[in-house]
């Protein structure tokens, strides 16, 4: 027997075996996904009956979330990129959480390519062609999980404090011209992608994140809410409103401080148990 043949079954074998091997005991992320492994989490490993959908803005719901809810939230993308994964991978929960903040952001290509379907069926069969199992992703999360549990949380001095440049500036892209044909184009794609959730049986909830009170006025954020809420008009559709927005405090406007995250989770999961019962 070759060298060669020996190395292609050696390589085979430890494949086999390292498969095995995640299947028996599947890798722990310790919710560090980047965001190809929080779609191919989604799309390949667990099964949950809530769903919550968008930006960056909801990362922080991770901590706060209950057993058998995810959070599909894409930094830099939105809650169209997470509707369209759900379409696209025939993993329809029971319940699909909008967040509205972000949907001008449009579906996200990258993440979408995670469901091609040459591939689709590899990754499920041999969960080592998922990113968060490759051996230097595992190595990664070790290191990061080790290093950081070993630390004392410090809180910068600017902790809490607005940012009041970078609010300066997203009142600025805020109050830019709206391209509506550009939105309109991006509505008719999502509502494809609703309209089949929801003929599933999935109940579809909408709701904004609180921004500080000096955006949420502004041209692009309203010109948003009223176009989706006149769009998604379906009686059997749910929108969450807060009375109290402008109470949370942002670190920029946009993103909420931790305490203020707190009380929004609890304030969103309240309103889940109120409207789904």
């Amino acid at each position: 027997m070759s060298l060669v043949t020996i190395f292609i079954l050696t390589t085979f074998g430890l494949f086999i075996g390292y498969n095995m091997g995640l299947r028996m005991f599947p890798a722990v992320r310790y919710k560090s996904y980047d965001r190809i492994e929080r779609c191919e989490e989604y799309v390949y490993q667990g099964n949950y009956d809530r769903v919550f959908v968008g930006s960056g803005l909801i990362g922080e719901l991770d901590h706060y979330l209950p057993d058998g809810a995810f959070n599909l939230c894409f930094p830099y993308s939105g809650s169209c990129a997470g509707l369209e994964i759900i379409a696209l991978s025939g993993k329809v929960p029971e319940v699909v959480f909008i967040e509205t903040n972000y949907i001008f952001k449009g579906p996200d290509k990258e993440l979408t390519g995670v469901l091609e379907k040459q591939w689709r069926k590899m990754r499920r069969i041999a969960p080592a062609f998922l990113k968060k199992n490759r051996p230097d992703s595992l190595i990664k999360s070790a290191v990061r999980h080790f290093s950081n549990s070993g630390r004392p949380e410090m809180a910068s001095p600017d902790f809490g404090r607005l940012n009041t440049e970078e609010l300066d500036r997203f009142y600025r892209i805020y109050n830019e011209q709206i391209d509506t044909h550009h939105f309109e184009n991006i509505l008719e794609e999502l509502g494809k992608h609703v309209d089949y959730i929801r003929a599933q049986g999935c109940q579809i909830v909408f709701f904004e994140m609180p921004v500080h009170k000096d955006l949420y006025h502004t041209r692009l954020l309203e010109y948003q809410r009223n176009t989706l809420k006149a769009f998604f008009n379906n009686e059997n559709d749910h929108w969450i409103e807060s009375g109290q927005l402008h109470d949370y405090q942002t670190v920029d406007g946009i993103h909420l401080t931790k305490e203020s995250m707190y009380r929004y989770a609890n304030f969103l999961i309240h309103n889940k148990r109120t409207l789904l019962t």
